[in-house]
């Protein structure tokens, strides 16, 4: 079968994964960086040690997020010998890779082969995509899952209506709601809030004829059960309390008030604004996809009723936004699920684009094109002079990334100046291809040392004395973190008025920094940025000599 697929076309497919592998494993070699990474490293690698239902950070019940996550990467510590940075990342890696070959697979089924590459590429080089699965977060395997549940409801509502032929579709909705049940034991009842309100805004807007197939009724029953299950193990281990931190505060405070709880308030229009910047580079496609002209509704076959895979994955994410939008915790993040069906769209709507491009062959490239391949440049040579600027000399890594970025915005140019926007379109995806792969390969050696607490939280740990729990001063969520997974010993906060032999001080730039007693000496100092140092002080009579 593959004989019948022109080499050209099987070479260009065999480039596109090679490299979505080769992007995907660029900048995994770094520590853990703050704020984040670390919590949720700590949190997996105590569910390692002592299994349960509810998380624990430092010892104390974390219980912000179901457990599945943390049983994930908690698996995946024990499956590679032991905690570790790696590992943990891993996770990420893999569920945004898998994001991607089933994006692949989705757009090539609903609009051809053309339509999945590009939309894949399109998603792969975004800069949320590139940066959350980069890093140790819930999201990627949120984003998984509720991309699963929403593939598994666009093939219940894409099927024939041709009787005989049509398969049964029972395991499409076995899929659909254990996927939307995985979402929720990811990160709670938002992971399937946003497929419902997805799946309501399409059915509502575009009134599918084959509606009743995704059998709400008995879905909201399951869900319903899933969530009950939930709520009981975690009284079962917790109590009434832990119940009512993790209905109560984290799912309704969270959406009306989050200064009360833990949470980023933000304004009700904050995505407009990040959503653009979650997207980049890709401007064409946002121009080409809200033309009015897209928006009318094809009049489907008569004998199908098949739906238009880019007006699901347009009203999905909008449906998604929506619901985003109404909570006022908000964060880039939190767009992660929204990214892979607004790709779809934009995918789809380029490739349609692409094909009247070239029954359109020898027209001048418009100001859209033109507009495309500016920000392209700027996005691709932006990265090594923005590390020129920061080392404030050219290294040789610098040299070679600027050398690298001048190759496809060189072709680019000249190509779209030449009139061959065939050549030039797949200089594109290479421009953002290689400014991504620049942007990781450059960011841990840059940002390593003021992001990265590892190594000195592990130095503190060498100098303690062994079975001795670090007592800290102004300890945060990321210290109680940092100190348990690189030394294995416990962070407690001490008693400014009895303090210990050894203290670890956090001075995070809010004046609340103790005055020590005239016998403490200073041992090790470190900054991670201007608002954040650590200080390890020992007190000079009780000092063990040298």
């Amino acid at each position: 079968m593959s004989a019948a697929v022109p080499a050209s076309e099987r070479l260009a497919r065999r480039s596109v994964l090679f490299g979505l592998l080769l992007l995907a494993l660029l900048g995994c070699n770094r520590g853990l960086w703050t704020p984040d990474e670390p919590r949720e490293a700590e949190i997996s690698r105590e569910m390692a040690l002592s299994p349960g239902v509810i998380p624990t950070l430092n010892g104390q019940r974390f219980i912000e997020k179901p457990p599945l996550y943390y049983w994930v990467v908690a698996a995946a510590f024990r499956l590679t010998g032991g905690a570790s940075v790696l590992a943990a990342r891993g996770v990420s890696v893999l569920a945004g890779l898998s994001t991607l070959l089933l994006l692949l697979h989705w757009g090539a089924t609903a609009q051809g082969r053309s339509a999945g590459l590009i939309s894949a590429c399109m998603l792969a080089t975004s800069l949320q995509f590139m940066v959350s699965t980069h890093w140790v977060l819930i999201d990627p395997l949120l984003m998984l899952a509720t991309t699963v549940a929403a593939w598994a409801a666009w093939e219940l509502l894409a099927r024939p209506h041709d009787g005989a032929r049509q398969r049964r579709p029972a395991y499409l909705q076995l899929l659909l709601y254990l996927a939307l049940v995985l979402a929720l034991w990811i990160k709670g009842l938002v992971g399937p809030a946003l497929i419902g309100a997805g799946l309501l805004a399409y059915v509502l807007i575009d009134r599918p004829s084959a509606w009743r197939r995704l059998r709400p009724l008995p879905g909201v029953g399951v869900l319903a059960a899933a969530v009950a299950l939930l709520a009981l193990a975690i009284f079962t281990q917790g109590g009434a309390a832990a119940v009512w931190e993790w209905a109560y505060v984290n799912h309704v405070q969270r959406l009306i008030n989050p200064l009360g709880s833990s949470g980023h308030r933000q304004p009700l229009l904050y995505y407009t604004w990040t959503l653009p910047y979650a997207t980049l580079p890709w401007l064409l496609p946002w121009i080409e996809a809200l033309r009015p002209a897209n928006w009318r509704r094809a009049a489907p076959s008569r004998v199908t009723r098949r739906p238009e895979a880019a007006r699901f994955g347009a009203l999905m994410g909008a449906g998604m936004l929506l619901l985003l939008s109404i909570s006022a915790t908000k964060r880039e993040t939190y767009l992660l699920p929204v990214l892979p069906l607004l790709f779809l769209w934009l995918g789809i709507r380029s490739a349609q684009w692409w094909q009247r491009r070239q029954l359109a062959a020898g027209s001048p490239p418009g100001l859209g094109w033109w507009l495309q391949v500016a920000l392209l440049c700027v996005y691709c040579l932006l990265p090594p002079l923005a590390a020129w600027v920061f080392l404030g000399r050219a290294s040789a890594p610098v040299i070679i990334a600027l050398l690298l970025a001048l190759v496809p915005v060189t072709a680019l140019l000249h190509a779209s100046a030449s009139g061959e926007t065939r050549h030039a379109g797949v200089w594109m995806l290479i421009a953002a291809f290689v400014a991504n792969g620049i942007v990781l390969a450059l960011a841990a050696p840059l940002l390593n040392d003021t992001k990265d607490m590892g190594p000195f939280v592990q130095a503190i740990g060498r100098r303690l004395p062994p079975g001795q729990p670090v007592y800290t001063l102004n300890m945060d969520e990321t210290l109680a973190a940092e100190i348990p997974f690189y030394t294995g010993r416990q962070a407690l906060a001490a008693d400014r008025y009895s303090l210990p032999q050894w203290l670890l001080v956090q001075d995070n730039q809010q004046d609340n920094l103790p005055a020590l007693a005239a016998d403490y000496r200073l041992v090790a100092q470190r900054s991670f940025g201007p608002r954040r140092s650590l200080m390890l002080w020992q007190a000079r009579d009780r000092a063990s000599p040298p």
